[in-house]
């Protein structure tokens, strides 16, 4: 994995993950909230079922499973530094590392590569309605925030079922999935948000994100 420091992708870029961009449908789901991350907790109804009817399960009930299904695709072990979503030059959302910068699709690839690095990751991203989201991961543990309010998303799209017919690769989860990652300096932001997009959506305190990174890197016994 090297940084790039040309070809600088713009904001709007960053949304199209791994050669895919949202889809327009007229359906909209409208957003859920935890008031915490863990592993074991219960998804909301209809993002359970469009994760299932996406990997062609009944459904997916909680993050732990959803974790699962993900390393399942990714070779059956823990998803690597390879595996995460860069960039070819600049985006909106990074980690640094001792002082270097990868650059990524999606912000929460930076989350994930905390719990792959002995060193701290310094985590940086722009939400969807132009406000810097900030946070310090060491390894699996929480992070800390800036501004202390911020949430993020997880979600998947409505029709992402109908695009990888219940057998999906790795990369067909990053188009289904990734532009329904954010971050947002608040909750309220996460849910005018959630109400425009054609995706099944859960938002959480920014704080816990290290919870899903866990199941995405951990082979088993999750905490």
């Amino acid at each position: 994995m090297s940084n790039t420091d040309s070809d600088t992708t713009t904001i709007e870029d960053t949304d199209r993950c791994c050669g895919s961009t949202e889809q327009e449908t007229d359906t909209r789901s409208g957003g859920h909230w935890l008031d915490e991350v863990t592993l074991e907790k219960q998804l909301p109804d209809d993002l359970r079922t469009a994760l299932g009817r996406f990997l062609g399960v009944e459904s997916v009930d909680t993050l732990a499973e959803w974790g699962e299904q993900i390393r399942r695709r990714a070779g059956g072990g823990s998803v690597d530094v390879e595996q995460l979503c860069h960039t070819d030059g600049e985006s909106a959302h990074w980690g640094a590392v001792d002082g270097e910068r990868y650059h990524f699709r999606c912000f929460y690839d930076a989350v994930i590569l905390a719990s792959l690095e002995d060193s701290p990751v310094d985590i940086h991203t722009v939400s969807p309605d132009g406000a810097v989201v900030e946070a310090r991961a060491v390894g699996g543990d929480e992070l800390s925030v800036t501004p202390e309010t911020a949430v993020f998303s997880l979600g998947i799209a409505l029709d992402a079922h109908e695009r990888s017919g219940g057998d999906p690769t790795l990369q067909d989860g990053y188009a289904a999935i990734c532009p329904y990652v954010k971050a947002f300096p608040d909750r309220e932001a996460y849910e005018a948000w959630a109400t425009e997009v054609p995706a099944a959506t859960v938002g959480t305190p920014l704080s816990g994100a290290t919870a899903f990174a866990r199941a995405l890197t951990a082979e088993s016994n999750y905490d």
